[in-house]
């Protein structure tokens, strides 16, 4: 299961994600609303790593619910949770096939308590793929 070493985002990089996708965006509203809500989030997958023996998808799941359920931004934690995660993800050689539409309704369906983390895995292994090399 977790044999791999995997390459995990560091806070600085999570910062410089949210604020990229949020300019991008043209939002006004931004920034870190609590750092160790962040952290916290952040530190899920490898908890999920040690404590589950929990592999790649499962810690991205992990992270996807970190980071919304959290809500540790000014604004933008939905978005900035999707671009997180596909950073994870991408590092480590897989990328999500889905389209917007599917990745707004998960993230909506996190955000209700209709998706946790056994859902999230689920819906993300139905759609994850190797990076082509």
């Amino acid at each position: 299961m977790a044999t791999k070493k995997v390459s995990y985002v560091s806070y600085p990089e999570a910062v410089f994600l949210h604020m990229d996708q949020m300019r991008l965006a043209g939002e006004s509203r931004y920034g870190v609303f609590v750092r160790s809500l962040i952290e916290s989030a952040l530190a899920r997958p490898q908890q999920a790593a040690i404590y589950e023996n929990a592999d790649l998808i499962r810690q991205a799941a992990s992270l996807y619910l970190g980071l919304i359920k959290n809500h540790p931004w000014e604004g933008g934690n939905k978005r900035t949770a999707s671009a997180i995660v596909d950073e994870f993800l991408y590092r480590n050689g897989q990328e999500i096939v889905a389209s917007l539409e599917e990745v707004i309704q998960l993230v909506l369906d996190i955000e209700a308590d209709r998706f946790g983390v056994n859902e999230i895995e689920e819906w993300l292994r139905q759609r994850a793929i190797p990076l082509l090399t």
